[in-house]
């Protein structure tokens, strides 16, 4: 299971305190609507802090013991750093994460 997504990028650095305060609350109250999407998809132009974003949200859900799953695309490595590895990522964290759905996603 673990090679299924270890081409994996890590999450850049969280936001500066005080900063994107209004798009992280946008965020976060996306999250708490339970009638919400399950998925956050975060896109835009190159630095423009999407990374940022995605890890200050992900260390936010950790620190509450929220189960997270995140993964950053790059341009530099578009052959190993695909769709289909965001997908195997999903579904190796899923399998580790709830150990009965094993047997249904490999």
């Amino acid at each position: 299971m673990h090679a299924l997504g270890e081409n994996r990028l890590p999450l850049r650095k969280s936001c500066m305190e005080g900063t994107r305060t209004a798009i992280l609350q946008e965020i976060e109250n996306k999250i708490k609507n339970v009638d919400g999407p399950n998925m956050i998809w975060i896109k835009g132009s190159p630095d423009v802090g999407k990374s940022a974003l995605a890890a200050s949200i992900s260390n936010q859900l950790e620190a509450q013991k929220r189960h997270v799953i995140a993964f950053r695309f790059n341009c530099t490595q578009f052959t190993t750093i695909t769709t289909n590895a965001l997908w195997r990522a999903v579904a190796c964290d899923l399998a580790r994460l709830f150990p009965p759905l094993q047997e249904h996603l490999v």
